[in-house]
């Protein structure tokens, strides 16, 4: 069977909530770059992965897998291959109730300083997700992975490195490799069996500096929103406000 190099956690100019300044084309080329064999584009509260892109990854070498990053109870959760009715459900019991269907779900960063993040509701719905994510934004020195990891072990959950790439230049420094071959069911198959191996090294500080810079005033803007009443709130260029997307630090490998 193949082992296949994913990044299953990624986000391009498609994105409905975030200003991006690469297209998921070019994503797919420098993730083509890289060698990898799958990519999930998972753009927040919304499926990006058209027809015309599968087409062009695939020309690329690449198996593009459907995604999302969606918003439930007001916490991130990834949804691989999710049909309509998963991607627009609003709460963990909406997502219960539905089931699995032909989906994966992961945990994105959940013990990362952010109010968008998991933390304590992973486990109270922990039956509802097939991996943890070991999010590639960390330092050997610092970092938000280890909880991630004990949570991972407590309930034999595979642990699965993504980029959450919201900037380039793209690094493959986390990543995971799944045993399956390159055909959308098969990926998800291979998550929801635990068929995943994590590969990850700290980022050097020089790859890190800008994505901390970055995180550092979403958690400013996170939390300094949260207090903001409606009529503090702008919009840029006549759209809606975003909400504020998931930080990205990182944590030291165990």
């Amino acid at each position: 069977m193949a082992e296949l190099k994913t990044d299953l956690h990624t986000h391009s100019a498609d994105d409905p909530r975030d200003d991006l300044a690469y297209s998921s084309e070019m994503l797919i080329d420098a993730a083509a770059q890289l060698n990898y064999q799958v990519l999930a584009l998972t753009c927040h509260d919304g499926i990006m992965a058209t027809e015309r892109l599968a087409a062009y990854a695939r020309r690329r070498g690449i198996l593009l897998v459907p995604g999302i990053e969606a918003s439930i109870e007001g916490k991130h959760v990834v949804i691989l291959n999710a049909d309509a009715e998963q991607a627009s459900a609003g709460t963990f019991n909406e997502v219960r109730a539905l089931g699995r269907r032909d989906a994966a779900f992961i945990a994105p960063h959940p013990y990362y300083p952010s109010m968008e993040s998991l933390g304590r509701v992973l486990e109270a719905n922990i039956d509802l997700f097939d991996a943890i994510e070991y999010c590639s934004f960390y330092f050997r020195w610092a970092g938000f992975n280890r909880k991630a990891v004990r949570i991972a072990r407590k309930y034999g959950l595979p642990l699965i490195g993504t980029s959450d790439v919201h900037m380039f230049p793209y690094h493959d420094s986390t990543h995971a490799r799944l045993e399956a071959p390159p055909v959308v069911a098969d990926v998800v198959a291979a998550i929801r069996q635990g068929r995943v191996a994590l590969e990850t090294r700290p980022r050097t500080l020089l790859e890190g500096i800008r994505p901390l810079m970055v995180s550092l005033r979403h958690v400013w803007r996170t939390y300094a929103g949260s207090s903001a009443g409606p009529s503090e709130k702008k919009t840029v260029s006549g759209r809606t406000p975003r909400k504020p997307g998931p930080l990205t630090q990182g944590d030291k490998c165990p």
